[in-house]
């Protein structure tokens, strides 16, 4: 089923896959809607809103899209809310089966910020990034490989994106919906501490995990002014780890937020010299 819903500056085309609901469908129009009504920044004319009634169909469709497109990265489990840019307009893709569980105020947050996403990254450019030369070389002499190498940038372009959008929200009010959100995000689950028991044996897995990690880490950044609790859930994500690593992850996080300018490609590249020199070159690879 296809409709389009017209704002004041945005166009929804909204397409749904399966069976879902005219009240879920008509909830996130409204709150992409409300979103762009309070942002006083240029907004995209378009907005793709893909609704997937399971899992299951939406790995079907975009395993198919990816194929079709060329696309390497951007697989893997389906997030309830997400956003991509790879065809000619934004793309904000819900999963019905991950976000009709949620409460309310987790569902408005995680809709916001994919609506900030398709604000700030809403074309391709956004999602294509260039490892610096000298960063290549290091791996290179390390025997790291540039599939390793991508993964690296994947995860510190994502955190560096993610702390943007945030950052956009809350300038303009949007305060507790992302500190729900954040505070999930946040939450430690046993497929963490299972990821960092495979991963902790080996340097190159156990960088990747850390790196992996910087996504929630710079999220709550923008926030903690305004909840300080946090800083607690922030520690809590890291308090499984020994505590050199803990301290040089949160170092990190801070470091690199502090560092950032809203340039965002400029941004990524600053993030990922810094994530590498505290996570990759500050450890002899094995």
């Amino acid at each position: 089923m296809n409709r389009a819903v017209e704002t004041d500056e945005t166009r929804l085309d909204i397409c749904a896959f399966g069976s879902v609901s005219r009240e879920l469908q008509e909830e996130v129009a409204a709150s992409v809607s409300e979103c762009y009504a309070r942002l006083d920044v240029l907004l995209p004319s378009v907005v793709a809103l893909r609704f997937f009634d399971t899992v299951k169909r939406q790995q079907v469709e975009h395993e198919r899209e990816r194929r079709m497109l060329g696309v390497v990265s951007g697989g893997g489990d389906p997030l309830p809310v997400g956003h991509s840019a790879w065809g000619d307009m934004p793309r904000i893709t819900i999963c019905v089966e991950r976000l009709e569980p949620l409460p309310g105020l987790l569902r408005q947050g995680m809709v916001h910020v994919a609506a900030a996403h398709a604000v700030l990254h809403g074309s391709a450019d956004y999602y294509l990034f260039q490892i610096p030369a000298a960063i290549v070389q290091d791996g290179q002499e390390a025997g790291i490989g540039s599939a390793l190498l991508q993964q690296f940038l994947y995860q510190v372009a994502t955190a560096v994106k993610g702390n943007g959008a945030v950052r956009l929200l809350v300038s303009h009010g949007f305060i507790a919906d992302q500190v729900a959100l954040a505070m999930h995000q946040l939450e430690v689950t046993a497929d963490d501490l299972l990821a960092w028991q495979l991963a902790r044996a080996d340097s190159r897995a156990r960088a990747l995990y850390l790196m992996a990690q910087l996504r929630p880490l710079l999220s709550a950044q923008p926030l903690l002014v305004h909840a300080p609790v946090l800083a607690e859930a922030m520690h809590g994500l890291t308090g499984h780890l020994p505590s050199a690593e803990r301290e040089r992850l949160l170092g990190l996080s801070a470091r690199i937020a502090a560092a950032l300018s809203g340039d965002t490609r400029a941004d990524i590249q600053r993030a990922f010299s810094l994530a590498w020199d505290q996570l990759v070159r500050s450890e002899s690879m094995d």
